[in-house]
């Protein structure tokens, strides 16, 4: 029965001009379960179609049944065809464009082994029989096959990956997957250079920088170590590390003579009239490169090249955070070349859970988020504030020096001995000051008595009381200055001096207050673990990614998603480091832009003591009045001059 069903079968194909699957060993290869089924069709068709000729009828029952042509009705009227879901070519049913056609496109689907194959081609793909097969999107195109999970569209492959495909797709795959990550690296790379270079720039290694580092917390500008290098001598000039460290302070010799000459005192005996940095740093004073004229700089680039070119400067927040941020944006584009990868390769049910813990990942990011905006917000606030009071608390400082420093100038010195205890009063007045910020200063930290004697502001005698201070000896000071006034003043000029010099003392202690300001521990350990766990979650977890659509995964290099990634832990570690820092207002070594300069407020305060104290009042003060005016040795010739007009 079998041998007489297949030659009926093999003649019937002839005169339809179908293709005989008896002589193609390739083609039966290649589908041998509809072969068989054509076989399990035979066998269930009518013995009696065959003996009675019927050939032809008997032949629409086998390749109906098995799914090879579609049954045609009287009228000739086929199933119509709709566009295929990987292509816009047109799977035709055989009555509609012609079998020819139809079996050219069964063919090449027979040729297809994977799923995502598919693509580009008029086949969708039967899941259930492991094959490809001409469809569109409600199934299969040929009659009599029934796929439970059929596949019509690419992206919804188990993998989304063909093997046939060719040397070079490969090739510009890979090269599309890590040109990205790899620029990253690069940029990495170049940053952490650049960044080496400046810090061998800023920090020289030079025997007291090394030593100075080892001996200083540069956070809180405290000692920690040796001391000793304070006092060693380094160059021919004979001046210590810490001495040209802070050269426009103790660069200049006081001296009484200097003082007695008043407004008479030559350029070159008198103060410095500047510092080499002001007392606060802004964006105007960083601005102008060396050199540069500062109109040109604010008119020729833009305010934000100017603005990014001082952020980046070294120890800056911004530029301080750059590896690392770099160095997270390289870590977010190998991960998400690695989630590419897995969208491409893994299986369908494998990715699903990737994508479920990375979207779970970003929700994690997303509650970080919450905390750290919360505990920035209230804690930069604060610090910020805090920050502007210890500024403000050293401008009141020198004010305070000012109004003592005026109403003692007020006191006529008559003798040679009024003026040295006028210069007396100036000089412990300074050392009042310069100790009120020492301990908080890392370059005034490790200064002694001797550079305090050499550059005239402490006497040797003095320097041997000072040592036995029981705490501070600025306290002791501060004392020589309340028994001066009460030596020195009288009446209602004492009264207001006493003030002046309570408000003072208040001023010096308002500032070592503040500094012990701080968070508590608890808090401040808790903001900086939740920062930094942020930055470490945000390459994981980008919320900004569909990750259930894997074709969406696969094609893009996501670039923005990197650099948002990078931008937002720059902004956060800039952030963290901004207020690190600013807990210690006056560390130039760890935060130079953003610290706070005393030595400018104190030669400040200095030139304008010397200008209340050691200049002669005018003698049109005189005119009118029963008193002497002074004589001529004791006044500037500036005051003689006008006196002899009067």
């Amino acid at each position: 029965r079998l041998r007489h069903v297949h030659a009926r079968a093999v003649e019937a194909r002839r005169r339809t001009a179908l293709p005989d699957y008896s002589s193609s060993t390739a083609a039966c290869a290649m589908r041998p379960l509809p072969r068989l089924s054509v076989l399990a069709a035979a066998l269930s068709a009518p013995v009696g179609a065959f003996r009675e000729g019927s050939s032809s009828a008997a032949i629409l029952h086998v390749e109906s049944a098995a799914g090879r042509v579609a049954p045609r009705g009287a009228g000739g009227a086929d199933a119509a065809l709709s566009t295929g879901g990987n292509s816009s070519s047109l799977a035709a049913a055989p009555a509609a464009v012609g079998d020819e056609i139809f079996e050219a496109q069964r063919e090449q689907c027979y040729k297809i082994t994977e799923c995502y194959c598919t693509k580009g081609t008029p086949c969708g793909w039967c899941e259930t029989f492991g094959e490809a097969l001409v469809g569109h999107k409600d199934g299969p195109l040929e009659p009599g096959i029934q796929c439970p999970k059929w596949i019509v569209m690419a992206q919804d492959c188990p993998k989304l990956y063909c093997s046939t495909e060719g040397r070079e797709e490969v090739m510009w795959w890979w090269i599309n997957c890590s040109w990205f990550p790899c620029a990253c690296l690069l940029m990495w790379i170049v940053v952490y250079i650049w960044r080496e270079v400046l810090r061998a720039k800023y920090l020289p290694k030079t025997e007291g920088a090394e030593r100075a580092s080892k001996a200083v917390s540069f956070t809180t500008g405290q000692a920690t170590g040796d001391e000793s290098f304070a006092s060693e001598v380094s160059g021919e000039d004979g001046l210590t590390f810490i001495e040209r460290e802070a050269i426009d302070f103790f660069g200049t010799k006081r001296t009484f003579q200097a003082f007695r000459k008043g407004l008479d005192c030559p350029p070159q005996e008198r103060l410095p009239t500047d510092a080499l940095r002001p007392y606060e740093l802004n964006l105007s004073d960083l601005s102008t490169r060396p050199g540069e004229n500062y109109e040109k700089s604010r008119v020729g680039p833009h305010r934000f090249a100017v603005t990014l070119r001082i952020a980046m400067q070294w120890r800056t927040a911004l530029g301080a955070t750059m590896v690392s941020a770099t160095g997270l944006m390289f870590l977010s584009a190998a991960y998400l070349m690695a989630l590419r990868n897995c969208a491409r390769h893994l299986h369908k049910d494998e990715y699903e859970w990737l994508a479920l813990v990375t979207k779970e990942m970003g929700a994690v990011v997303g509650s970080l988020q919450t905390a750290v905006s919360l505990l920035l917000s209230f804690y930069a606030l604060q610090r910020i504030s805090w920050f502007w009071s210890v500024l403000m608390e050293g401008v009141q400082l020198g004010g305070r020096a000012h109004d003592l420093a005026m109403i003692a100038g007020a006191c006529p010195a008559k003798t040679e001995e009024d003026w040295k205890a006028r210069y007396q009063l100036y000089r412990h007045v300074m050392l009042c000051f310069f100790y009120g910020y020492q301990a908080f200063t890392p370059k005034l930290r490790f200064v002694g008595f001797d550079p305090l004697i050499r550059c005239g502001l402490l006497d040797p005698a003095e320097a041997e009381q000072l040592k036995l201070a029981h705490r501070h000896p600025g306290t002791i000071c501060e004392a020589w200055v309340s028994r001066w006034i009460e030596k020195n003043m009288k009446k209602e000029a004492r009264q207001q001096a006493y003030h002046a010099l309570r408000e003072y003392r208040a001023c010096l202690a308002s500032i070592s207050d503040l500094i012990e300001q701080r968070a508590p521990v608890s808090f401040e350990s808790l903001l900086y673990i939740v920062v930094y766990a942020l930055c470490a979650a945000l390459p994981f977890g980008p919320s900004n990614i569909d990750y259930a659509n894997r074709q969406a995964v696969m094609k893009g290099p996501h670039v923005a998603t990197a650099l948002g990634t990078a931008m937002l832990c720059a902004f956060y570690l800039a952030l963290l480091h901004m207020l690190r820092h600013v807990q210690a207002p006056f560390d130039d070594i760890g935060a130079p832009n953003d610290a706070l300069n005393p030595i400018a407020l104190m030669n400040s305060t200095e030139r304008k003591l010397r200008d209340y104290l050691s200049s002669s009042p005018p003698a049109t003060l005189w005119i009118g009045t029963e008193e002497e005016p002074p004589s001529p040795a004791a006044s500037s010739t500036l005051d003689l001059k006008v006196h002899r007009q009067g």
